[in-house]
């Protein structure tokens, strides 16, 4: 089980990317469902 620090840090890299995903596309904006779908897909690419 990771310590605390560890929980933190991966906290804070699995939002960095997902604000690298989101910002690609900086003058695109995003429905409540695509960005459950970017997350859904983000969740299931870290468990393979």
């Amino acid at each position: 089980m990771p310590s605390e620090r560890e929980s933190i840090d991966i906290k804070k890299a699995m939002t960095y990317d997902l604000l690298q995903i989101i910002e690609a596309e900086p003058d695109r904006t995003y429905t409540v469902e695509e960005l459950k779908r970017i997350l859904n897909v983000y969740i299931k690419g870290l468990e393979q």
